[in-house]
């Protein structure tokens, strides 16, 4: 699963900073491209209680990771670049690092 996040988190970094540095407005057909990615490492959360939490913390993941299910398929009905560019690099991301070993990612960098 960590491939997966790292895989993703490399995407979204990439067409944020395309948005937020250079303008490019292709958003949506990007995010639109990395759907069945989302949707199979959002998965993974609902799979049942993978980590040990407590069932409060569980229930309270799941609802997070639904919510940013929600917003992923609201911003692309609307159409909204900045709802899409927010789902992403705020709600997807906090669960990709979840899964993100930062010690093995620093490793890889050096």
């Amino acid at each position: 699963m960590e491939e997966l996040a790292m895989e993703i988190r490399s995407e979204i970094d990439h067409i944020c900073a395309g948005y937020y540095y250079y303008k490019n407005e292709d958003v949506l057909s990007k995010s639109r491209s990395m759907a069945d990615d989302i949707r199979d490492f959002c998965s993974f959360f609902l799979q049942g209680n993978l980590f040990g939490m407590t069932t409060k913390d569980y229930e309270n993941l799941q609802q997070y990771v639904l919510q940013v299910l929600q917003d992923y398929i609201e911003a692309t009905k609307q159409k909204d670049i900045v709802f899409m560019l927010d789902t992403l690099d705020y709600g997807l991301r906090e669960l990709l690092n979840i899964c993100i070993d930062e010690d093995t990612e620093e490793t890889k960098h050096e």
